[in-house]
């Protein structure tokens, strides 16, 4: 009878740690984003300016975002959203020798990403995320190519969350915007905006 009386507290306790680990996973988790404090700048695969030509620099970048974290396993969740950026080039036109000298400038180049990226978690709080991003450019006075296309995005991160939902995470990423571009042949010499820095987010898991 005490056996019977055990084994059935231990499966008791066993479905009740199941019942909590199938509610942990089956929550999802919303927030918003701001990423700044990284560097922004425009490179080509030839890492080259053609003869003639400007050459570009990033100067500074913003982006906002909301952001969704779906859980597919305890380790693993899936995480998808929409940011909006904003990116200052540098242009500085080619000097002619004898020619009077012309400054360099500064535009915008203004884009809608989507990213869909993987998140592995691993020691209670920290996650590994990389996936693809998908930028559609909106205006601003870019001097460089589209950057209309196919991106990709690497981070490393840390994650904490309170028992009422409420979370905040930091995630350093490195993003590759437009390397298959939707408007445009591939060419090594095509403008693409690379930055790198810090996406800090307030989360709440429901």
């Amino acid at each position: 009878m005490k056996s019977k009386t055990i084994i059935l507290l231990l499966l008791m306790a066993f479905s009740a740690s199941m019942s909590a680990q199938i509610a942990k996973i089956s929550k999802g988790t919303i927030g918003i984003t701001y990423s700044t404090l990284g560097v922004s700048d425009v490179n080509n695969w030839e890492r080259a300016t053609l003869d003639g030509a400007a050459s570009y620099s990033g100067k500074s970048f913003y982006t906002v975002g909301v952001t969704y974290i779906h859980p597919i396993r305890s380790w693993l969740d899936i995480e998808t959203g929409i940011e909006y950026s904003s990116h200052t080039i540098r242009t500085k036109p080619m000097q002619i020798p004898g020619e009077n000298y012309i400054d360099a400038t500064d535009d915008k180049v203004l884009l809608i990403n989507i990213p869909v990226t993987a998140r592995i978690n691993f020691l209670n709080h920290f996650f590994v995320n990389g996936g693809v991003l998908f930028d559609i450019e909106t205006g601003g006075s870019s001097p460089i190519d589209s950057q209309n296309g196919l991106g990709a995005i690497l981070g490393v991160g840390a994650k904490y969350s309170l028992d009422n939902g409420i979370g905040a995470f930091a995630n350093l990423y490195t993003k590759f915007h437009s390397l298959v571009p939707f408007t445009a042949e591939f060419d090594s010499y095509r403008w693409r905006l690379i930055e790198g820095g810090l996406r800090v987010g307030l989360t709440y898991s429901f």
